[in-house]
């Protein structure tokens, strides 16, 4: 089995398209793809941006997590919305609204 240097792809793959770079695939186990070859600003663009990695999941990430550990599904949040938007009824979405801004004050 192969070794996974990035146990978070995806938030590796975010940083490197922030960075500019022509980034098309990250995999865990250290492989970056490239659409072309990277020029030396970009490779040293890299490299800066792969040391500094931190794989530990982003804010957002957290959240969800934590959401639907709590129960909190997106078919809920759709249906607490389509509720409150169209039928003008809040009352799931102010319960919905409130196990989510406790979850918020843990994660923050």
């Amino acid at each position: 089995m192969a070794e996974i240097l990035f146990p978070n792809p995806e938030k590796l793959h975010k940083e490197l398209e922030a960075a500019g770079l022509p980034v098309v695939g990250v995999c865990n186990t250290g492989r970056v793809d490239y659409s072309r070859a990277l020029t030396k600003t970009e490779s040293s663009k890299a490299k800066s941006v792969v040391d500094s990695y931190d794989p530990k999941p982003t804010t957002q990430k957290l959240r969800i997590k934590a959401y639907s550990a709590a129960g909190i599904t997106l078919e809920d949040l759709v249906f607490a919305l389509w509720e409150h938007l169209i039928k003008s009824d809040s009352t799931k979405a102010a319960a919905i609204q409130v196990k989510m801004e406790a979850i918020d004050a843990l994660i923050n």
